[in-house]
């Protein structure tokens, strides 16, 4: 689905990126969140005469209500299994949905993304050498050094945008619809998934993100730390209710030794500081933190939560995680 909001220059592009994909979709929603400039007019003279094998739907909204509310709305409307959205400024590659469909279990829920080529306002593709690609470039090294895709994507957003995930209708009423947040919506979607299923990333740029003065890549300040930090906290107490349904997501039970460490050591991409760090303020007083928040210094071990390493403890967690990235 696309949730359209003051696109007009791009939203065509965004749609004819869907309608020409090489595995053709079943259909697609547009919902145009009341936009002000004249991207009404241009989502119908793109579909207006379509006759192609793709159903076609249009809500246009009378009062803006926000990407989350749009996204919501089109996605109640999909009558399939496999949900993906686009933003209406950006646009998939032609092979997008065939390469991503292959890269899916045969079974269950899930969710995917793929990797990302960045385009200006004008439709030229960024060089080498522009900050925002030598910025993903960075987070994709970063994300290279983490055991798993969900250890990434509490370092960062590796998937970019909502634009880029594609995930099972069962998973989405598991998790619950996107957060009402400006700039941090799908990278809270992704962490709360990650407690059920382990993200799958396909790599490749199948996915064609426009950098714009409007869009939310360019946002920062306080907007963004206040954002981060919530999605950051409702993970962490989401962790911590104990054992989850994806056995490789990041908690204390699942890496009893690389979860300290990682937490320790690595900062969200929102602010500066330790993980470790943030949480504590995140859960500070009245409130009541997490066991392996609030555990002794000279503890042990507290709710699967190790504060000192032992040979012993080390060698067990070591042999754990092996079992689970191995399986028999």
């Amino acid at each position: 689905m696309i949730p359209s909001y003051n696109h007009a220059p791009y939203v065509a592009q965004a749609i004819g990126s869907v309608l020409d994909q090489d595995r053709a979709v079943d259909e697609l929603i547009i919902v145009d969140d009341a936009s002000t400039d004249d991207s009404r007019a241009v989502i119908g003279r793109t579909i207006d005469g379509y006759a192609g094998p793709v159903r076609i739907r249009c809500e246009m909204l009378d009062r803006n209500s926000g990407a989350h509310a749009a996204i919501a709305l089109g996605l109640s409307r999909a009558s399939g299994d496999v949900l993906s959205i686009l933003n209406s400024d950006d646009a998939y590659a032609p092979d997008r949905f065939r390469v991503i469909l292959d890269a899916l279990p045969r079974a269950g829920d899930f969710v995917a993304f793929t990797g990302v080529d960045f385009f200006d306002g004008d439709g030229a593709r960024l060089g080498d050498e522009d900050p925002v690609r030598a910025w993903y470039r960075d987070v994709l090294a970063q994300a290279g050094a983490c055991p798993t895709v969900g250890f990434a994507l509490l370092r960062h957003n590796i998937a970019v945008t909502s634009g880029n995930l594609v995930f099972s209708r069962g998973l989405y009423e598991r998790v619950g619809p996107f957060a009402a947040y400006r700039m941090c919506h799908d990278w809270d979607f992704l962490i709360r998934c990650m407690v059920h299923v382990e993200p799958i990333f396909v790599p490749g740029a199948h996915l064609r993100y426009r950098t714009h003065p409007t869009n939310t890549l360019k946002s920062t300040g306080n907007l963004m730390h206040g954002e981060g930090s919530a999605a950051l906290k409702t993970y962490l107490a989401l962790i911590a209710r104990g054992n989850t349904t994806n056995r490789l997501a990041p908690t204390p039970e699942n890496w009893p030794v690389y979860f300290r460490f990682f937490t320790e050591t690595y900062a969200p991409w929102f602010t500066g500081q330790p993980i470790d760090t943030v949480a504590r303020q995140l859960f500070s007083a009245p409130e009541t933190p997490p066991s392996w928040l609030s555990a002794p210094p000279d503890s042990v071990e507290s709710g699967g939560y190790l504060t000192q390493a032992s040979a012993k403890q080390d060698a067990l967690a070591l042999r754990r995680v092996v079992s689970l990235l191995m399986p028999q």
